[in-house]
């Protein structure tokens, strides 16, 4: 394990905003909330299926989300604002070292026209797509928060863990069965690869249900917070090694480890599965167990 030096690890990223077409564009009416006044008003943001938006209406869920972000986070990314709900919070506590990505252009009009949010950074467009040096902020204690889209809440995970630095934190909402899934332990039916890739790196906890009347529109199922803490020793092995042994092992749950390695083992003499680990299942083995299998792959080269 190595120590955790978190602000001098990751890509050298440039000082300019870039502006992309699949990445998206600082909204400039925010230099100006005026810009806009009259245009967009709550009855006129609507909640699109594609989009996965069901907008959180409950100011206390809204507060006590927002209360998980530590204080002395110095770059905070909201993904997913909506109509600022939580953002009010979020904005209040810490300003300028906030900022939102949002791809509704109805949602990012309406925050245009909202007195409290003069000032707010937007970043507008899919942040999927969005390039590193738009919401990276390299030498600064890093957060990302958010009432998470459920179409693409796994993919925000994985845009998170490998955008080539260590977010501090990393905390919000998801589909509940998603949430369990991110926090569940070895020997859990729900443990999988995102359990052991966010797991290898953070310290995860579930912290709160939240029923399906405190959004419009409601979902059909109820939704789950929780709360990552980057871990003090990170792993020592490269995150691509770590993923490739996961993905490899979890591909057949069924099967022992044995059998669910065998493109790999077979492909590297060198990379040798423990013998006791043989007849266990995927889900049965601990991250640090995953973590000194990826070591051993790249070791085995």
């Amino acid at each position: 394990m190595r120590k955790n030096k978190f602000s001098s690890k990751g890509p050298q990223l440039s000082n300019q905003l870039q502006n992309t077409p699949r990445g998206g564009k600082w909204a400039s009416k925010f230099e100006d909330p005026n810009a806009s006044k009259g245009k967009v008003k709550a009855d006129d943001v609507k909640a699109k299926k594609g989009l996965g938006q069901h907008f959180l209406n409950d100011l206390s869920i809204a507060e006590r989300i927002a209360n998980l972000v530590d204080d002395s986070m110095e770059h905070v990314v909201e993904i997913g604002p909506g109509m600022g709900v939580m953002t009010k919070f979020l904005f209040a506590r810490f300003g300028n070292r906030l900022m939102c990505a949002e791809i509704d252009t109805e949602s990012v009009e309406y925050l245009a026209n909202q007195a409290w949010a003069s000032g707010l950074k937007v970043w507008k467009g899919d942040f999927l797509q969005a390039p590193a040096e738009d919401w990276v902020a390299i030498g600064k204690r890093m957060a990302i928060v958010g009432n998470y889209p459920y179409n693409i809440s796994t993919q925000i995970v994985f845009k998170m863990l490998e955008c080539g630095v260590r977010v501090e934190q990393f905390s919000g909402m998801f589909q509940k069965e998603v949430a369990e899934r991110l926090c569940a332990g070895e020997g859990n039916k729900d443990y999988g690869i995102t359990s052991v890739l966010l797991q290898a790196y953070y310290n995860c906890s579930y912290s709160f249900t939240v029923h399906e009347g405190s959004f419009n529109p409601p979902p059909r199922v109820k939704s789950g917070v929780i709360d990552c803490r980057l871990k003090a020793e990170l792993p020592d092995c490269e995150y691509s090694a770590l993923k490739l042994v996961v993905k490899t092992a979890f591909s057949q749950r069924r099967k022992t480890l044995s059998n669910a390695l065998k493109p790999l083992t077979s492909a590297r003499e060198k990379f040798v599965l423990p013998e006791k680990w043989g007849g266990m299942r995927a889900e049965q083995i601990p991250v640090a167990d995953y973590l000194f299998l990826a070591k051993s792959w790249t070791e085995s080269k």
